[in-house]
């Protein structure tokens, strides 16, 4: 009894307050910045709760390690912004630094790595990462190359898209994503941490694999115990942009939601409509003609949620879900039909479907439509735009599609993107050009300038999105389409800022001659 008291005081002292608050958002910055790829692949999946989440980041991280540090994703820096609000989370942090035998950061970070060793290594009661993600990061770092082909074939029987898959990390999160594996946390009447946990068809095939199949025994023995309450357990589920956001009347044991945040930012900073002085100037001091009001025109809205390769991509990997999307869609739709547009939806479409789609759509368009808009929501590189079957499409080029359609000349055409803008090196990108002079009357606006990523939240959709359909909401014919995107921009910007991203919304193309009251 007096060796386990003593071992337990060298461990809070390893531990102390002093020691764990050396851990924080800039270290773990500087961190990643000196981490090798596959380690912050393993730090990711460790981690991160929302299977989907890490997935979604480590396709990318996959997609653009060849050109870009891993660090410009800030994979590990969003995790610690997020999960700020456990009182364990640096304990989290660290216990995933031993997993990984990450021994030198952990040394660099003050810690005496034997006690830091012996306490996560050791003592299952005071863990702090779920137990099961152990056991299958293990798998991980165990399987052979061989072997892990013949997984990701013998997968694929299951219908279990993986092959595109560089890493057993990236296959694992597809199976908990697919939920060919379970790993659920709940919360039980008493309010206990409890995880129902279904990995049987996973140790099935490791228990056929002579290298691996010592850990199908692990996989059924952590099942049965994490299928029980769990004590130990103090992870709870990942709730992107919770973190400590220094508002007056903000607070901050709550999850941040856009209409929380929205009204935050009108009452700071929008009370007054914008000053002409701050916003762009425009000449002419004449509107556009609005026919009809009962239909101010066509709104065209293109939701690509879900992606798959096609023949041409077979080289790359599918891009991930856009969870929530759907959320954004729904919210332009109710907007939209608010200023009385008429509304033509469709989702996830194939390269040839898309372009087919926009050109069905402008035959639809009648003399009397005074605007129309095309909205499309998905992934993007920069002048990009991606179709369901991860194929990118020029805007360049939807731009001409919509530009021959003789009874628009003369009338304002808008195009939303809610796409990234980053660089891939592996697709064909628009060169920077004057743009052609004919395309007169054209609003392009992007959800982030060039070279950005733009961020979505699955739960409640895109900033960009809900933070432009909640401005037109909330202004609309009060002011022209211009001061409301001026506005939009420093809505997504004051929100990104508030919670350490950056994403600065982007006017691509402007073209318009005269002020557009929606």
């Amino acid at each position: 009894m007096m060796c386990t008291d003593a071992s337990v005081q060298v461990e809070d002292d390893a531990l102390s307050d002093k020691n764990l608050n050396a851990i924080n958002l800039d270290v773990i910055s500087r961190i990643e910045k000196e981490l090798e790829v596959y380690d912050l692949i393993s730090l990711v999946f460790l981690l991160y709760d929302a299977p989907d989440t890490a997935l979604d980041r480590l396709i990318i991280l996959q997609r653009i390690s060849r050109d870009l540090e891993g660090s410009h994703l800030n994979l590990l820096f969003d995790w610690a912004l997020s999960a700020q609000g456990r009182p364990t989370w640096r304990q989290h942090f660290l216990e995933a630094l031993a997993v990984c035998q990450l021994y030198s950061v952990i040394r660099k970070l003050g810690f005496h790595v034997p006690t830091i060793k012996r306490l996560y290594s050791t003592n299952e009661e005071s863990s702090h990462i779920n137990p099961m993600k152990k056991v299958l990061y293990y798998i991980c770092e165990n399987i052979t190359s061989d072997t892990f082909e013949n997984f990701k074939k013998t997968l694929t029987s299951f219908d279990m898209n993986v092959l595109q898959y560089d890493t057993c990390e990236l296959v694992l999160l597809q199976l908990m994503s697919q939920k060919f594996i379970t790993l659920k946390l709940l919360n039980n009447e008493k309010g206990e941490a409890t995880c129902e946990c279904k990995i049987e068809q996973l140790a099935k095939i490791i228990d056929r694999e002579p290298e691996l199949n010592k850990y199908a025994i692990v996989l059924r023995n952590t099942e049965s115990k994490m299928n029980v309450k769990l004590e130990s357990l103090s992870t709870s589920v990942e709730k992107p942009f919770k973190g400590n956001l220094n508002i007056k009347g903000y607070n901050n044991t709550k999850t941040c939601d856009y209409d929380e945040v929205f009204s935050m930012i009108e009452k700071l900073s929008l009370e007054e409509p914008l000053k002409s002085d701050r916003l762009p100037s425009i000449n002419l001091n004449v509107r556009y003609k609005i026919t009809n009001e009962k239909r101010v025109g066509l709104c065209c809205i293109i939701n690509q949620e879900v992606f798959h390769l096609s023949k041409e991509m077979q080289n790359e990997n599918a891009l991930p879900r856009r969870d929530g999307s759907t959320k954004d869609k729904n919210m332009l739709v109710k907007t939209m039909h608010g200023l009385n547009f008429d509304i033509i939806t469709r989702d996830n479409l194939n390269s040839i479907e898309m372009i087919a789609f926009i050109q069905e759509v402008l035959k639809k368009v009648l003399a009397e439509d005074s605007v129309f808009m095309l909205c499309i929501l998905s992934h993007g590189i920069r002048g990009c735009v991606y179709a369901a079957d991860s194929i990118p499409i020029k805007v360049d080029d939807i731009q001409s599609l919509v530009d021959e359609k003789q009874s628009l000349r003369g009338k304002p055409k808008l195009l939303i993107l809610q796409a990234c803008q980053v660089i891939d090196a592996t697709a064909t990108l628009v060169a920077d050009r004057p743009h052609n002079m004919r395309k007169t009357d054209f609003l392009v606006f992007w959800a982030t300038s060039p070279e950005f990523a733009a961020f979505r939240l699955p739960t409640a959709g895109s900033v960009f999105i809900q933070m432009l359909c909640g401005i037109i909401n909330a202004r609309d014919k009060r002011e022209p389409l211009l001061d409301l995107f001026t506005m939009v921009n420093y809505a997504v910007v004051e929100f990104c800022s508030l919670i350490g991203i950056e994403q600065v919304p982007n006017i691509g193309y402007y073209t318009l001659r005269k002020k557009l009251y929606l």
